[in-house]
């Protein structure tokens, strides 16, 4: 963005901003890059093909990011198709296939390697902006480059919504190679706890029993070796789940937001927001699992085998204590885990329902206060908080139930071990040494069984928090890429709707029932009606937000189905009947709908919407910051008009108002009949209005009831209707 959006309006943008407004001015070369990452952007893209700039890659540009860094830059490529893979060595020695890619040198520097012909390479200097040939044996940075691959669909076909049934399978074994080395150094990691315990029994029966001093020194030596390679592997081991670990909870945390987006609103709107977050934090036992002890204890479980193993070679049917204690674990959690597994069920119920309590208290508070039903609204959350503490409390006793039998058969086990091992000793057939090593062994065998039975209630919320997962990505969005469907430019805004119909469940009445009517381009047409009658429901169909379920709706002459959805939406101005307005400043509420608009566009929208001089009368302008109590510092008119405004950002000729005389004052809804008479004649226009006023300005109204058409014609027989109606 601009530094100066108006002539009295300055305000210092971030980096992606800076980025963004030379894209979108396609103004590159005055463009002065706060990083040479950001220089090798466009560069790259040539580089790679990319011949244009379009809203795809300036939405994947970070919001609000003050840096653009390494990670930033690969993640803008990413999500514009481009996936990259790091390659270690000398610059000049990359196979010129590889080619494009950016190398990141050993001291610091950037460079974007274009293309590579026998003895010259062709590379941008991102520290000076420049492009040049040098010859190779020139060339001697030394570093990582980046190399890239082209993720587009190819050959035309059209992207797909191709996804298996696991999910998160196919997203583990994307790390099968990490996961290997984890068990391999757990391996690593046992055989040295494994040792350790031999070690004692060698120093009890061969050292101390044998009174031999000459071996010590070696021993103590080995087994230091031993435990230093212990400490590396433990080491190794952590920083390397760490990073399997935040890598899947960025994935999951991304792809499962994505996918909430890309359903199709009927989906989702339709749920509260509470029931919403819920479900979200529900994927959070899975970030748990991997960021936890639990990820560490399916590591050490399939070693247990091996010391049961060690066991029964030190000390032959002792062994036969330990593995019975194993079916005793899984015996004593058949017995407990399911009332557990109640427990838990009935503990995040009622803790859902506590925070569903709290987000409709933060959200109708002013509600509550103006009917005086702070009492009754307290005592509903005393109950709700009751429920929730009662079922913390049988949720502690059970698990400490679980703790204290699992704690009691770990120290039965060990007794009984001694006990046997004792007799064993004093008959001859074990040394102490083997009796000390089999009890430590004992604890390695006893130590993960104990943690995964504690753990049970735990894995298995993972387990189904896994398979809910699996399920929302099953299913079916609206698009897999912007290829999907046919793409409509330079609407005309005809618009035809033939015996549309459409319901929200089966379970309740059609919302709308053969509708029928025709709308010619620049004409205005207001739709009236009861709450209920199925107006706004008839909006959302012609703006794509829902598919007819009977009939069909017609853009152009083209059934809106065959539309790809999102261009749709992009192609129609619609204003909704609530004012959302987002977490930035008022340029980049506006560029939401059309991310390619200039600042003059944003100014031109405003003065459409008769908002531009109350903008301008800001301190900051466009560059004003909204926040989340925006509702409260600034009147209803304005959020109104501002939410008109993005709407006109779009380039379009098609134009919905779902009830824009809605929290408008008399002044405001003034302007905003001037502004509608304006475009009159310029856009086809479909209102969903309850005011005569504005009534009265459409060529045609349709009133509906009960989703069906009770009368379409003149504005002035509409009203005597409405009139008569409610009279």
């Amino acid at each position: 963005m601009n530094a100066k959006i108006a002539d009295n309006k300055v305000f210092n943008p971030s980096e992606s901003e800076l980025l963004a407004d030379a894209l979108r001015n396609k103004d590159f070369e005055n463009y002065q890059p706060g990083s040479p990452y950001s220089a090798c952007l466009l560069p790259i893209l040539t580089a790679l093909g990319w011949h244009d700039v379009d809203r795809e890659l300036i939405e994947s540009l970070p919001h609000f990011a003050d840096h653009i860094d390494l990670v930033a830059l690969r993640n803008i490529l990413v999500h514009i198709g481009y996936e990259s893979s790091p390659v270690k060595g000398k610059a000049n020695e990359l196979k010129a296939e590889l080619y494009p890619g950016i190398l990141v040198s050993d001291d610091n520097q950037v460079f974007v390697l274009i293309e590579s012909n026998d003895d010259v390479m062709v590379v941008y200097d991102a520290q000076q902006r420049i492009t040049q040939a040098i010859e190779k044996n020139q060339f001697n940075h030394v570093g990582m480059v980046y190399v890239f691959t082209d993720k587009h669909t190819t050959h035309g076909a059209p992207g797909a919504h191709n996804v298996s049934q696991n999910w998160f399978g196919d997203l583990t074994e994307r790390f099968r190679k990490l996961i290997t080395h984890l068990f391999a150094m757990t391996f690593v990691v046992n055989i040295v706890a494994l040792i350790v315990p031999l070690f004692i029994m060698v120093i009890y029966d061969k050292v101390i029993g044998a009174k031999s001093l000459e071996s010590l020194p070696l021993l103590l030596s080995g087994i230091s070796i031993m435990i230093i390679a212990d400490l590396v592997m433990r080491f190794l081991r952590a920083k390397v789940l760490g990073a399997v670990a935040g890598r899947m909870d960025y994935l999951i945390g991304v792809e499962t937001f994505k996918q909430l987006l890309s359903l199709p609103p009927l989906n989702t709107e339709r749920s509260t927001v509470a029931a919403q977050l819920s479900q979200l934090k529900q994927f959070d036992s899975v970030r748990d699992f991997f960021t936890g002890a639990n990820a560490s204890i399916v590591l050490e479980l399939p070693f247990v085998l091996l010391f049961l193993v060690v066991i029964a070679v030190l000390t032959g049917p002792i062994a036969l204590i330990p593995l019975l204690m194993v079916f005793g674990y899984i015996a004593v959690g058949l017995l407990l885990i399911p009332n557990l597994n109640r427990k838990i069920n009935r503990s995040g119920k009622a803790r859902n329902n506590k925070q569903r309590m709290l987000i409709q208290t933060f959200a109708g508070r002013k509600e509550i206060k103006s009917i005086g039903g702070e009492t009754v609204w307290r005592e509903r959350f005393r109950e709700i908080s009751g429920e929730a503490i009662m079922s913390n409390y049988e949720t502690f006793k059970i698990n400490s139930i679980m703790n204290s039998v699992a704690q009691a058969m770990m120290t039965v086990t060990a007794v009984s071990v001694m006990g046997a091992g004792a007799l064993a000793v004093i008959e001859g057939n074990l040394t102490i040494g083997a009796l000390i090593a089999t009890m430590a062994l004992v604890w390695r065998v006893l130590s993960p069984l104990q943690s995964t039975f504690l753990s049970m209630s735990r894995f298995q919320q993972t387990f189904r928090s896994m398979k809910q997962i699996n399920q929302l990505m099953r299913m079916p969005i609206e698009r897999a890429d912007f290829n999907n469907g046919i793409n409509i430019k330079n609407l005309k805004g005809y618009i035809h709707i033939d015996r549309v119909s459409f319901r929200y469940s089966a379970e309740q009445n059609p919302a709308l029932l053969g509708v029928s009517f025709d709308v010619k381009p620049g004409e205005l047409v207001a739709i009236a009606g009861y709450t209920g009658s199925g107006k706004s429901t008839l909006l959302k169909l012609i703006s794509g937000m829902y598919k007819p379920q009977g009939g069909a709706i017609f853009l152009d002459g083209i059934d809106i189905r065959q539309l790809n959805a999102m261009e749709l939406r992009r192609s129609i101005a619609y204003v909704p009947q609530e004012s959302k307005l987002f977490h930035g400043t008022i340029a980049q509420n506006m560029r939401l709908a059309n991310c390619l608009a200039t600042d003059e566009d944003i100014q031109l929208a405003a003065e459409k919407a008769g908002i531009l001089d109350d903008i301008l009368a800001l301190p900051e302008g466009f560059n004003t910051r909204l926040s989340d109590n925006s509702n409260d510092k600034y009147p209803p008119g304005f959020l109104r008009s501002l939410s008109i405004a993005r709407a006109f950002v779009s380039p379009t000729d098609i134009v919905l108002f779902d009830e824009p005389g809605a929290s408008l004052d008399y002044e405001s809804d003034v302007r905003f009949m001037r502004q509608l008479q304006m475009l009159k004649g310029h856009c086809t226009i479909i209102m969903v209005s309850h005011r005569p006023s504005h009534i009265r300005l459409a060529d045609k109204v349709l009133l509906l009831q009960q989703g069906a058409v009770q009368y379409s014609g003149e504005p002035d027989e509409a009203i005597s209707i409405l009139m008569e109606t409610q009279s």
